[in-house]
């Protein structure tokens, strides 16, 4: 696993956590989670692609994201 794929997960769990401490739901969007693959990996199409697949962040997200190129 990449490094950044495990800060990804890392930064969403730690928002999920802070809203649950909260009592309120986290919403985002799929283009808020695409935006900020590309903020963490890069320009790299495959390694956003490998990123939202990941089961990191569907576990976090708790959805699993399925790509179709």
């Amino acid at each position: 696993m990449r490094s950044s794929m495990r800060r990804t997960g890392e930064k969403l769990n730690r928002l999920g956590r802070r809203a649950a401490a909260r009592g309120r739901r986290v919403q985002t969007n799929l283009g808020e989670l695409v935006a900020a693959a590309f903020d963490t990996v890069g320009n790299e199409v495959k390694d956003v692609a490998r990123l939202l697949a990941s089961r990191e962040l569907g576990r976090a997200a708790r959805s699993r994201i399925v790509l179709v190129q």
